[in-house]
């Protein structure tokens, strides 16, 4: 698990659970693969990870995992329907997001995106997703199968980490001046 990442889950209209991971030092990672800290969503242990250069592809990778998958019984199923999101933090409307729906199984206990953004654009010093050598990757997850609603508009208005983006208007201001 990365020791520079933060997750902390938030209720979004009693429904939706998003989960902020902040990743510092982002471009001094060695390792191949790196995992949030476990957030809970309706009682189901759930952990993001990511592949900082890739999942034998050219783009970051990004994934959502049942994180006690090896305790559950055989034949165990859980359902998320999910949106992860790479922040753009000079202007989240550029904010590069993907949904899905998943039913996870003992034989496949993480879904996700192997090219959620192209690596080259991640570390392109004129877009907002590597700040101060910081990455944002936001999850929007809930296990209803009735509701469907998350999306690329939902995910880029819901802005509660102020603290980054006046980070991040300091750096841009910074570049163009």
């Amino acid at each position: 698990m990365g020791g520079d990442s933060k997750s902390k889950p938030m209720d979004i209209n009693g429904q939706v659970t998003k989960v902020t991971w902040r990743i510092a030092n982002f471009c001094s990672i060695k390792s191949k693969k790196l995992c949030s800290k476990i957030f809970t969503v309706d009682g189901n242990k759930w952990r993001l990870c990511i592949y900082p250069k890739g999942n034998n592809v050219d783009f970051l990778s990004v994934y959502l995992v049942v994180a006690d998958s090896v305790i559950w019984p055989t034949g165990w199923s859980r359902y998320a329907y999910f949106g992860i999101a790479v922040i753009d933090k000079f202007d989240r409307e550029n904010s590069e997001t993907l949904v899905t729906s998943k039913e996870f199984t003992e034989n496949e206990a993480d879904w996700g995106f192997p090219s959620i953004l192209p690596l080259s654009e991640l570390h392109n010093p004129t877009r907002g997703y590597l700040v101060n050598d910081t990455c944002l990757v936001e999850a929007y997850v809930f296990t209803d199968r009735n509701i469907g609603f998350i999306s690329h508009e939902l995910i880029v208005k819901t802005d509660t980490d102020k603290l980054q983006t006046k980070e991040a208007d300091c750096v841009k201001a910074a570049m163009y001046n």
